[in-house]
């Protein structure tokens, strides 16, 4: 039921272009976990007209299961018949495109949109790592903006997808109905967002956390119990002190998305367990199945966004002619890892990593 002061999506469009539309079309390009989950739930309004781009199986998946979204509070919210193309030719129609892709696919992929998206389409990048937009800005004539997910989506079973963590989304500032209205049915499904001007600082924020996603892929563990271990924790807390330093040198300022500042986080991982289950209780109420989309990669053979996240570490620091050993050395175990070596990363290793980290610091 609509809320007495929302304006329905076709005079929030007619306010922005002068003509009125039935519906929103909103595309997602690259319908893996956070696509399906964000796409089924802006598919719940009939104020959107969502349309899904993905890989053949998708398509063949999602025409016999459909597609549902499981919220935080166990509620399942379903798309019977889910409209799924393979080919890009269905975005030429589009009037807001989500690319929800591994930032690594981007260069394969922006090239082929060009010829696709019309000249007032409003494009929305929802890649982890940092300087993500101008690489669209290469390719791309259309407006682009930035936004960031920081909880986590699992595949439960074919077409189904859990939300297993809290957060809100992290929009970078706008006043383009189109994004409001968006916004409005995200919240409306229980999806909370923000907007902000400084979204390099909500980028590198998202990029200090995702430092964990090698730690876990490599732990071979959930989340939730890798983090309950501290070895793996001092690890993580090594890898972030790294960042924060460099952001320090730079003057980079980094959005904190828990209710602690970003640079207490490294200090708290280090506590011993009793007091971190303390502390950290809403860091740890995760489903206890959730693993990071780094472990999903490797599972399935793919290639990683090592690159994008621990690798930004390194090659920032890099630029400084200063040194990241251990985010350098946890590139390295990926790499190795998704060449096929069965490398898992047990506690009795970490303090060995540790001090090989140490030990390799560049003068």
């Amino acid at each position: 039921m609509r809320s007495a002061n929302k304006k329905p999506v076709a005079e929030l469009l007619s306010d922005h272009s002068g003509k009125s539309s039935a519906s929103l079309r909103v595309a997602i390009v690259g319908a893996g976990a956070i696509g399906c989950y964000l796409g089924t739930m802006l598919a719940q309004s009939s104020e959107f007209e969502v349309i899904f781009i993905g890989r053949e199986r998708m398509a063949l998946e999602s025409a016999a299961y459909g597609l549902t979204a499981q919220d935080l509070e166990g509620a399942c919210h379903r798309l019977t018949s889910p409209a799924v193309y393979t080919e890009f030719e269905a975005l030429r129609t589009a009037q807001l495109v989500l690319v929800t892709v591994k930032a690594l696919d981007l260069q394969t992929l922006l090239p082929q949109l060009t010829q696709y998206l019309s000249a007032d389409c409003l494009v929305v990048a929802m890649q982890n790592g940092v300087a993500i937009a101008p690489l669209y800005q290469q390719f791309l004539s259309q407006p682009v903006l930035r936004a960031i997910v920081p909880f986590n989506v699992v595949k439960i079973s074919p077409g189904f997808y859990a939300r297993t963590t809290g957060a809100q989304m992290i929009w970078q500032q706008s006043d383009d109905p189109r994004i409001g209205a968006v916004l409005e049915q995200l919240q409306h499904q229980g999806i909370k967002s923000k907007q902000l001007e400084n979204v390099k600082a909500a980028e590198f924020g998202k990029l200090m956390l995702n430092l964990n996603n090698a730690i876990n892929a490599l732990s071979d563990l959930p989340l939730q119990q890798q983090l309950l271990q501290r070895p793996y924790r001092l690890l993580l807390a090594a890898a972030m002190k790294e960042l924060l330093d460099l952001c320090r040198r730079l003057n980079i300022e980094t959005y904190s998305y828990t209710s602690i500042p970003n640079s207490y986080i490294p200090l708290l991982l280090q506590t011993p367990n009793w007091l971190f289950k303390r502390l950290a209780k809403k860091m740890l109420a995760v489903s206890p199945d959730a693993r990071s989309s780094m472990w999903d990669d490797i599972q399935a053979g793919k290639a990683t966004e090592i690159a994008f996240l621990n690798g930004a570490v390194v090659t920032l620091a890099e630029q400084l002619k200063l040194d990241a050993p251990v985010n350098r050395l946890l590139v390295q175990l990926v790499k190795r890892k998704e060449q096929g070596e069965p490398i898992r990363l047990c506690p009795l290793h970490v303090k060995q990593l540790l001090q090989e980290a140490s030990g390799s610091q560049r003068p």
